[in-house]
């Protein structure tokens, strides 16, 4: 595992501002990894976000002709300790496929409830904060780690670390077996235009698939049916596709039958042990007969991936529940996708076919362990799930074990649930792909070069077809006084902070929009837009303003009454915002 950069007590961003890179703003956004909050850890983050909050306003209100303290004095003398997190169990993962970020703003833009002008505010901006890795050669998924500063502060305290994964753009030896099952939505909102596409896109993933592969297709309306049972597609490509062409719409939605046939049909007998099995559900309107609660429904998903079928969503047009299809996707290990018009159904659905049906790494675990005297301060962009929620995530785990060892006859390794460290698990890595996580460590005072924790990263490499654990000691140096520490600062983590810190205040500024604190969501956006006008010039970035303007024009929307200050759609839009800086 390669290491670089380096940490310091306060980054050089937040010594512009005089206030913390994610400091008061956003340790109680939700993630954008999961649904919900968990109760013990999100508690603890809005309690310090309170306590720093009202920090902010008392130094906002500093008495007529006080002096003014430099920021980095201020940060010495007046910053209260953090508080530190719990550093044991499952924490929300932000590494999802498909556009699922984007969903809920391009369905109201398709309302015409957003200008499609709006777009550049959720654009994806936070591809300039990603660290630049190269492929890697000789593994199949790569682990990097950079610290803030290259040697620590003498006097310890907040760092931040920076692991970033990069997969292989090799692909697996041999492509496996391909068991598709599509249920389509065929109800009356499909008719016209978007059932003509549907149609259309259904004909041209059959043209996709090996003669050998399994097809099958179960329409849904106000019940379900089976249109084409499972079997290979061989001699029957002709017949399935004039099957699809004859498909007619009408009715309700009962999403629940449909998946129940569906998840049937990938259960026959005749299809391959080793087989990828995958249900493909479109939709573009919501449950309404049949199975409605949104929790029966996830767990359909969930009880077919233990059983070795995953699930990926498409949602179509602009009423369709967005939360809903996230949650079957997301218990069901497949990809989420908003298609904002027909004309995305077939293109959709061939990237579902040939990147994520084949990944190049199942069962991804990363495990970071710190030692007894290091603290966790933050996970940017995360949260700790609920026992609950890191049940199901274990389900999923053991699931996929499972299918490893049946399809690409992996060994079984993970029948035991080994306790200890931050653990954030990823069902499936597409190839030539990358991610990041974003830490804040609190570390102790020191003089000698130490281990301040360790990084385990864990998977089922498909590639070479084994297990392949790969650990690695992440190591800080510390200088001999501040000066040292400032003069080693890595700007590519700085970007880094300062995007996901962005993506923190826009979650936050999101929650307080919700719950009607639309003064302290405006001065939320006002202080991190000055950060990063400032961080512009420290660092010489001037991508920095460019997101500076975007905060000031949701802030300009933050402060009108109607149109896209209409608490529901800004705060829409605010997490749309957040999750792009996040994702």
């Amino acid at each position: 595992m390669q290491q670089q950069g380096g940490i310091r007590v306060r980054s050089a961003l937040e010594g512009v501002s005089g206030i913390g890179a994610g400091g008061g703003d956003g340790r109680d956004a939700r993630g954008a990894g999961g649904r919900g909050q968990a109760p013990g850890a999100a508690g603890d983050r809005r309690a310090r976000g309170r306590r720093e909050g009202r920090e902010g306003v008392r130094r906002r209100r500093r008495p007529a002709g006080a002096r003014r303290r430099a920021p980095a004095a201020a940060a010495s003398e007046g910053a209260a300790p953090e508080a530190a997190l719990d550093p044991n169990g499952r924490f929300a993962t932000t590494y999802r496929p498909g556009g699922g970020h984007l969903a809920a703003f391009e369905s109201a833009v398709a309302r015409g409830i957003v200008p499609a002008g709006e777009r550049e505010l959720v654009s994806d901006v936070g591809a300039r904060y990603a660290p630049a890795i190269d492929v890697p050669k000789g593994v199949t998924l790569a682990l990097r780690t950079d610290l803030e500063r290259a040697k620590v502060p003498p006097g310890g305290g907040p760092v931040h670390v920076r692991v970033a994964l990069r997969s292989t753009a090799q692909a697996p030896a041999a492509r496996p077996h391909l068991s598709v099952h599509l249920v389509l939505d065929v109800s009356g909102s499909m008719s016209g235009e978007p059932m003509a596409r549907a149609r259309d896109a259904a004909q041209a993933l059959v043209d996709k698939l090996d003669a050998n592969d399994d097809f099958s297709l179960v329409t849904f309306s106000s019940d379900a049916a089976v249109r084409i049972p499972d079997g290979p597609v061989g001699a029957r490509r002709a017949a399935i596709k004039a099957a699809i062409a004859g498909i007619t719409e009408g009715g309700g939605t009962n999403i629940g039958r449909g998946l129940e046939l569906g998840y049937a049909q990938a259960a026959q007998p005749g299809i391959p042990d080793g087989a990828v099995k995958v249900v493909l559900l479109l939709s573009d309107g919501r449950a309404n007969a049949g199975i409605t609660s949104s929790e029966r429904l996830s767990r359909l998903a969930l009880d077919a991936f233990q059983a070795g079928v995953q699930t990926s969503t498409f949602g179509l047009g602009a009423d369709y529940d967005g939360a809903l299809m996230s949650g079957i996707a997301s218990d069901g290990a497949g990809g989420y996708y908003y298609l904002r018009d027909p004309d995305q159904i077939a293109p959709a659905l061939a990237t579902e076919l040939d990147k994520r049906l084949d990944p190049v790494a199942t069962a991804v675990e990363l495990r970071v362990r710190l030692k007894p005297d290091v603290k966790l301060l933050q996970v940017y962009g995360s949260r700790r799930l609920s026992d609950a929620e890191a049940a199901r995530v274990r389900a999923i785990e053991v699931a996929a074990d499972a299918q490893a060892a049946r399809r690409d006859r992996i060994a079984r390794d993970r029948e035991d649930d080994a306790e200890g460290g931050m653990r954030f698990f990823i069902p499936a890595f597409s190839r030539d792909d990358g991610h990041a996580l974003l830490l804040k460590l609190g570390l102790p005072a020191g003089a000698e070069a130490r281990t301040v924790a360790s990084i385990e990263l864990k998977y089922k490499d498909r590639v070479t077809k084994k297990n392949v654990v790969d650990e690695a000691p992440l190591k800080v140096a510390y200088a001999t006084g501040d000066a040292d520490s400032a003069a080693s600062v890595d700007p590519s983590v700085g970007r880094t902070i300062q995007g996901f810190a962005a993506g923190e205040t826009l979650a936050e500024a999101a929650r307080r929009i919700a719950l009607g604190e639309r003064a302290r969501a405006v001065a939320l956006l006002t202080e991190r837009e000055g950060i990063l006008r400032a961080a512009a010039g420290a660092l010489g970035e001037p991508l920095f303003l460019k997101d500076a303007d975007r905060l000031a024009r949701l802030r300009s929307h933050a402060g009108a009454a109607d149109g896209l200050g209409d608490p529901l759609v800004l705060a829409m839009l605010l997490e749309t915002a957040s999750r792009s800086h996040l994702r």
